[in-house]
């Protein structure tokens, strides 16, 4: 089971991803997912995947299928810091040049101006 958790800011909103998202939890992570990555004048998604736990590959399908969808609305998703098992299967699937990645919240404040 997982939790999304949002922080809205001016210039972007933020999803703290914890806990897991297996085959099981697919359906309902892509339906919060794209809740917001859909959402009216929204443009970037950051997805924190720091503190996530088990993922599959059905949970790395729901990430490119909204990543898609948010692209065909002018919405892009980008990638937080991913645990380390999760940066590991993106590699293994080759899809992590799919995602804008940052590693770490420091390279996120640079490139954006988080404040409420």
């Amino acid at each position: 089971m997982f939790a999304l958790e949002p922080k809205l800011s001016k210039n972007v909103t933020v999803l703290r991803l914890t806990g897991d998202v297996l085959i099981n939890d697919t359906r309902e992570f892509s339906r919060q997912l794209d809740s917001h990555l859909l959402a009216p004048h929204t443009r970037e998604v950051v997805l924190d995947l720091s503190r996530a736990g088990r993922m599959d590959n059905a949970g790395l399908g729901v990430l490119v299928s909204s990543s898609t969808k948010g692209r065909s609305r002018g919405c892009r998703l980008v990638l937080l810091a991913p645990a380390p098992h999760v940066a590991q299967l993106l590699k293994q699937i080759g899809i992590e040049e799919f995602f804008p990645i940052y590693e770490n919240e420091d390279e996120l404040q640079s490139h954006y101006s988080l404040t409420p």
